[in-house]
């Protein structure tokens, strides 16, 4: 299956849950822009909100290049929350899975995220961040395009 979501430019919106221990589902809402500079790099600029009582904003950047023979590509994100990141993802036949760690992190805290597809116009997400081998945040979502 030929790949939309980061391969081709255009705007993503996003609905979910970021689940945390011991609270419940925490809606949230927003997009993600995914541009293409040159043939091989790409940015992708990420706003989310969550219904909590602080309204809490989740805003990343992300720099890539993608090896389309390959089918990987690697990256560097800011993150409001978490600093700055760098990772690897490979694009595999029905999802995009991408692995990352955490630049000013002192405990071994990393992250997986799996972009599942469902069509050419949705996705389903899955994202967790573990600090050794406990999952400590998820966040599940859809995205259509």
């Amino acid at each position: 299956m030929a790949h939309s979501f980061l391969l081709e430019p255009g705007y993503w919106k996003i609905t979910g849950h970021w689940l945390k221990p011991k609270s419940t589902p925490i809606p949230l809402q927003g997009g993600m822009q995914i541009a293409w500079k040159r043939e091989t790099w790409f940015k992708l600029t990420t706003s989310l909100v969550c219904d909590d009582e602080n309204a809490t904003k989740i805003i990343y950047q992300c720099r890539g290049n993608l090896n389309y023979e390959e089918k990987n590509y690697t990256y560097v994100s800011q993150h409001n929350l978490l600093g700055n990141i760098e990772g690897e993802g490979r694009l595999g036949f029905q999802s995009i899975i991408q692995y990352y760690w955490f630049i000013e992190a002192t405990s071994q805290q990393k992250g997986l995220d799996t972009y599942y597809c469902v069509d050419s116009n949705t996705y389903h997400l899955t994202s967790s961040i573990l600090d050794g081998h406990s999952v400590k945040h998820t966040i599940e979502a859809v995205l259509k395009r």
